[in-house]
């Protein structure tokens, strides 16, 4: 049994440095912002004003999505929205993640 545990723990460790969630959308940091308020902005309401995105919904019905936008010096912000079961905007993420190299 334990080393059915051990494995477990392998294989998780594994697969925790792969990615998920791609961005499909580079939009502007200022309308990602104003778009995406947590508490107040619905589902639609971010579709209507973003477009689709790259999206993962989970069992407990969260929903994250997903937006890169662009930062000086070519770099790449990534944005990162969650919603909550009732399709309401819960939280919102974002940062600097990678270079584009030409």
């Amino acid at each position: 049994m334990k080393w059915l545990s051990v494995f477990a723990l392998m294989l998780l460790a594994a697969c925790s440095g792969t990615r998920a969630l791609q961005a499909s959308k580079n939009v502007p940091y200022a309308t990602l912002e104003q778009t995406a308020q947590p508490g107040s902005s619905t589902r639609e309401q971010v579709r209507a004003a973003l477009g689709d995105s790259t999206s993962i919904r989970f069992d407990s019905g969260n929903e994250v999505w997903m937006y890169t936008y662009p930062v000086a010096g070519g770099a790449q912000g990534e944005y990162v929205i969650m919603f909550g079961g009732d399709g309401v905007v819960r939280k919102v993420r974002s940062g600097e993640v990678y270079q584009i190299r030409k």
